[in-house]
């Protein structure tokens, strides 16, 4: 879908061509027959020609708007078209962060402090912490994030908050920053794991972020390196607590990935759910699962699997 406003600071969740080549390739090796929809209007065109697939390996996120990632599944719900992945309630309150937050505390979840400014808000004061992560509401894949000194004033803060703002027409959330590990936990499977693993992001050196941050820029430039790590070890044994209790809690999502900072007094916050976790065979979810010893037909086969399990018993 053409859009003469996208630009990569705004749109970069737009599905890479690599990706989707990628899944489709595998889904055809294994002796299925794809067809590639591409936008939520072609799926309406299908249905009013009476040309709807049988089931859909949904990677549609759309753009610029808090439900974009929830669209897709509850036209196919409406549809009666079996998918991969979480429902629209799972895609929508995994993406709007502000909502996200008071679950994860209600579950106990630990998750750093944060204030949302809203659009056009007057801040009258800096945030209680030394140093804040600033992005928009509902977005993912680092669009917009900021890191935030308080010694910048309360001027510079106000500008910041204003221009993620109108980017990306949303509330702005600003949280604690957590200097430590980034860890990413990867889960395939609802009722039972099948697939669980983890990759820490290090800076080109192989060592831990610290206080640095895994912005956009620093993605597409890659600065940073992703290593696999025991998933079993007892330092981490709490994230993956975490991450199969949200996936009981969530589900049927089918697969995940959840970002967590672990802080050097061991405490592990957990910063992101990732229900709509990229499938790009150079990303997160693929290393993960290449670290676990599949290559990424098997990842691709593994969530097929957990996917079709789940809708056969509906």
């Amino acid at each position: 879908m053409s859009d003469l406003t996208a630009k990569e600071q705004t749109h970069y969740h737009w599905r890479e061509p690599e990706e989707v080549d990628a899944v489709a390739d595998s889904l055809t090796a294994l002796g299925h027959k794809v067809d590639k929809i591409g936008t939520l209007n072609n799926l309406l065109e299908r249905w009013r020609c009476n040309q709807l697939p049988d089931f859909i390996w949904n990677l549609s996120v759309r753009t610029l708007s808090r439900n974009r990632t929830a669209l897709a599944p509850a036209i196919l719900e409406q549809l009666g078209i079996p998918y991969t992945g979480g429902d629209a309630t799972a895609k929508s309150l995994t993406l709007n962060k502000d909502l996200l937050k008071p679950v994860l505390q209600w579950r106990r979840i630990l998750t750093p402090p944060w204030y949302r400014y809203e659009t056009g808000e007057n801040i009258q004061s800096l945030p209680p912490w030394s140093s804040s992560i600033l992005k928009p509401s509902c977005e993912g894949y680092s669009l917009g994030l900021r890191k935030f000194d308080n010694q910048e004033g309360l001027t510079v803060l106000r500008q910041q908050v204003e221009e993620i703002g109108q980017s990306f027409d949303a509330p702005v959330l600003c949280e604690e920053f957590i200097a430590g590990r980034e860890i990413t936990v990867g889960v395939v499977g609802n009722s039972l794991p099948l697939l669980l693993g983890a990759v820490e992001t290090v800076n080109a050196t192989g060592e831990p972020l610290s206080e640095q941050v895994l912005d956009l820029q620093a993605k597409r430039q890659g600065k940073f390196q992703k290593i696999g790590v025991d998933i079993a070890d007892s330092k981490l044994q709490g994230l993956q607590e975490i991450a199969l209790e949200l996936m009981k809690f969530l589900g049927p999502l089918d697969y995940a990935t959840f970002d967590f900072r672990m802080a050097s007094d061991g405490r592990a916050y957990l910063l992101d759910i990732n229900a709509d976790a990229t499938l790009h065979p150079q990303r997160s979810f693929a290393q993960i699962a290449r670290a676990a010893g599949l290559s990424y037909q098997e990842l691709i086969e593994v969530i097929l699997k957990a996917s079709l399990t789940r809708w056969a018993k509906i």
